[in-house]
């Protein structure tokens, strides 16, 4: 993770994390990331099967120009590369795994590099993980001035982020291994 407002939304959530388990996202106090809120989102299954955004924080929705809530995952990528970023996705909450995203915002002409952070979390308690709690975050401090608005994202390299403990400064592995569900992906 480049950016430390990446590590730091990682750090709360393994922080939140009790036995191995995903936490619920009752769990997470948005007071306590209250900085960071406008680089938040949450995703969950809609009832047709879809991953959707359930809410999109204000700079995401001001990078593209559009609302996310309740538009699919798969509406924020390229049309031609959005299957690879769902397909993580779905991994991050079938695995109860964190996975951070390299990613380009692009407008067409310009592309900008940004981290997205993918978390699970559980909306009952004695179910596993059933949505993301994820971020959108410029790969680099200070924040670059980013043409907008973006048209959709690109998916550049990603990594399931692996470890049980995590404290603010200390690296996080990373593990590219194959979902089991999805024959014939090789990691990038």
């Amino acid at each position: 993770m480049r950016n430390q407002a990446s590590r730091a939304i990682f750090d709360y959530w393994i922080n939140l994390k009790r036995d191995g388990m995903a936490p619920l996202k009752t769990e997470i106090d948005p007071a306590a990331l209250r900085h960071l809120l406008p680089h938040l989102f949450m995703a969950a299954m809609d009832p047709a099967g879809t991953l959707a955004f359930r809410l999109a924080g204000t700079r995401i929705c001001e990078l593209f120009d559009r609302e996310f809530r309740g538009k699919p995952f798969a509406d924020v990528w390229q049309e031609t590369d959005h299957r690879q970023p769902v397909e993580i996705a779905h991994g991050v909450i079938h695995s109860q795994q964190p996975a951070l995203l390299d990613v380009l915002a692009s407008n067409g002409h310009f592309r900008h590099a940004y981290e997205m952070l993918l978390l699970p979390i559980r909306s009952v308690e004695t179910a596993a993980s059933d949505r993301i709690f994820g971020a959108l975050l410029p790969a680099v401090s200070p924040y670059p001035v980013t043409a907008t608005p973006a048209m959709f994202l690109t998916l550049e390299n990603w990594t399931f982020l692996t470890g049980g403990g995590s404290y603010f400064g200390v690296p996080v592995t990373g593990d590219r291994r194959s979902f089991s569900h999805t024959p014939g992906r090789s990691p990038s």
